[in-house]
């Protein structure tokens, strides 16, 4: 058999592939609080099915925390469409409703003794102890339960993936064109649905509420940074999933530390340097862009000065000119006029500066753009 940290790291893996799968799909959607609202309402149905099985492995716990899963969002979807208020408020009131439901069931049963829960499962997960809970056939132990429980409903989550992958694409991608063709959304909606509360229901013993949220949205969110197309966006939510899961139990297991906080940690610390770092939408690169704007802006500004005024001073006085007529500092205005004349914009004739044909046939082409006419 496979050592204890190797299948602990598997189930947390598929568990984070498996949670991954519909949360590229919801962030494609924009729909962010689905998750939330199936993660906290799965708790009612996981602590009702406690009261008939002492056990989180039992099959019940799924069953019935997806059952109210699909409760929460159906309720939060209902109620929106009855009132003016925004879906994430109404999300937030009845998960927590919900979820607090379940603690009080789920607490009552740890009084009363019926069934060994740790209410901070319901936040942290099981995650170190998933190797404990084994499954066997004939006596034969054939490995953790949650390895083949996750499976299970991964394997469910690519099937549906492959079938309705066309319909995911046309309604994440381009809702006008889905409703053209008479495509129904709600069809939509409940396929998610079911797919997101599977997940969480399957999870929530190994991940807990933090780690399952996170797997959900976090890759997904961090991958959207990425590309915009919806297989990569899949793949891409995928791997930076498994990624953050192996660097987080490399992490926290020899440091002894919650396993869950290390990977949500890690799944957060993935984000951040998305947001800052990615390639086409991170914000450094939008700083420099605008940077690079604000510099063009600055050329073309000198570029219309002198294509529509007959300035006749020499070179230097020029640019001190010109730094202040436009208050800008000498250093500044050399620069561009230097960098101008690299471009061939500007040329230096005898000591005097001029707007080359290039110089002048740029600074009409950007005019025309800005729809300014002279």
């Amino acid at each position: 058999m496979f050592s204890m940290e190797f299948e602990i790291v598997i189930v947390i893996i598929l568990s984070a592939i498996t949670c991954s799968i519909p949360g590229a799909f919801l962030v494609m959607r924009k729909n962010y609080y689905a998750a939330d609202t199936a993660n906290r309402s799965a708790m009612l149905g996981i602590a009702i099915a406690l009261i008939f099985s002492s056990f989180l492995s039992s099959p019940l716990v799924i069953v019935l925390g997806s059952l109210t899963a699909i409760l929460g969002m159906y309720l939060v979807k209902k109620i929106k469409g009855l009132t003016h208020f925004r879906a994430k408020g109404i999300s937030i009131i009845v998960s927590s409703t919900l979820l607090c439901f379940g603690i009080l069931i789920a607490s009552n049963i740890s009084l009363n003794n019926s069934a060994e829960f740790d209410l901070s499962i319901i936040y942290l997960g099981d995650t170190a102890f998933t190797s404990f809970n084994r499954l066997r056939i004939a006596g034969i132990d054939i490995g953790s339960y949650a390895f083949y429980s996750i499976l299970i409903i991964m394997i469910i989550n690519i099937i549906i993936v492959m079938v309705y992958y066309k319909e995911f694409k046309i309604d994440g991608v381009d809702k006008y064109y889905a409703a053209s063709i008479e495509m129904k959304e709600e069809t939509i909606d409940f396929i998610l649905v079911i797919m997101t509360a599977l997940s969480v229901s399957v999870s929530f013993q190994t991940a807990g509420i933090f780690m399952t949220s996170a797997f959900i949205l976090g890759p997904a969110a961090a991958a959207l940074f990425y590309t915009k197309r919806l297989s990569t966006l899949a793949i891409v939510s995928v791997f930076l999933s498994s990624i953050a899961c192996l660097v987080g139990f490399s992490i926290a297991w020899p440091a002894e530390v919650s396993i869950s906080g290390a990977i949500v940690s890690f799944i957060g610390i993935l984000f951040i340097l998305s947001v800052l770092f990615a390639p086409e939408e991170g914000i450094i690169k939008k700083y420099f862009d605008y940077l690079a704007e604000q510099k063009k802006l600055d050329e073309y500004i000198i570029l219309d000065i002198l294509n529509t005024q007959s300035i006749d001073t020499s070179s230097s006085a020029l640019i001190e000119r010109l730094a202040k007529s436009l208050n800008w500092k000498f250093l500044r205005v050399s620069y561009l006029v230097n960098k101008l004349k690299a471009d061939k914009m500007l040329e230096e004739v005898n000591g005097y500066i001029y707007l080359t044909l290039e110089g002048k046939y740029e600074i009409d082409k950007f005019m025309k753009t800005q729809n300014c006419f002279h």
